[in-house]
């Protein structure tokens, strides 16, 4: 079974300071404020996602590399040219990932953690005609908590690389060590988001509360 999370770990300690520094802030943007800035935001989900499928695609169908990119060029803009589509994609390809990166943390067996995926993947689709509103909220705290976790990873590795090291060998010893910190994590940014969404309601509605009430 391929242990995703070391291997992003091990990749994020080898950044230098600065990349680690942009994904870090990236992440806090997501976090706090990904609402106002979704329509933004979410398109980067769809084409991360779009890149994956189609790196997958590629290697099962012997298909070029390019195929990749392709995709992900192809969502990126439909997402900014549908928000509706970008919400539904990016909270496919979110909830689609969580579920497959909990399912590793777990001890599943590879093919029933991509059976995991998948019925994530099927449960992301239809939430938008659940919590249509809150939906770009919950997408965007999900991932900028990811970023969170990597960008530190980095930084700590790069700055502190005691800290950084001791982190990543709890993380291997302790599988749910991360997951209980983006939840954490996740629970922060969902009150600091959905606080700002009422308020910018009552106070006459702002860029963000407008994307979200006419996607």
């Amino acid at each position: 079974m391929h242990d995703f999370q070391s291997l992003i770990f091990r990749s994020a300690g080898r950044w230098p300071e600065a990349t680690s520094l942009v994904v870090f802030a990236i992440g806090l943007l997501y976090t706090l404020q990904g609402f106002r800035f979704a329509r933004f935001l979410l398109p980067l989900v769809c084409a991360g996602g779009g890149l994956a499928l189609g790196a997958v695609l590629a290697a099962v169908a012997g298909l070029p590399g390019g195929v990749a990119v392709l995709a992900a060029a192809v969502l990126l803009i439909v997402a900014l040219l549908r928000f509706r589509v970008a919400l539904m994609l990016s909270s496919a390809f979110t909830f689609g990932a969580a579920a497959q990166y909990l399912a590793v943390q777990l001890g599943m067996r590879p093919n029933m953690s991509l059976i995991i995926g998948g019925i994530g993947l099927a449960v992301g689709f239809p939430l938008i005609y659940v919590c249509r509103r809150t939906l770009p909220i919950i997408v965007t705290i999900i991932q900028g908590a990811g970023l969170l976790v990597v960008g530190f990873v980095g930084l700590s590795t790069g700055l502190v690389p005691s800290l950084g090291l001791t982190f990543v060998d709890w993380s291997a010893r302790l599988p749910l060590m991360v997951p209980v910190l983006m939840v954490m994590l996740c629970t922060l940014g969902y009150t600091v988001q959905i606080n700002a969404y009422q308020g910018d309601i009552e106070s006459g509605g702002r860029s963000g509360v407008r994307d979200l009430e006419t996607s």
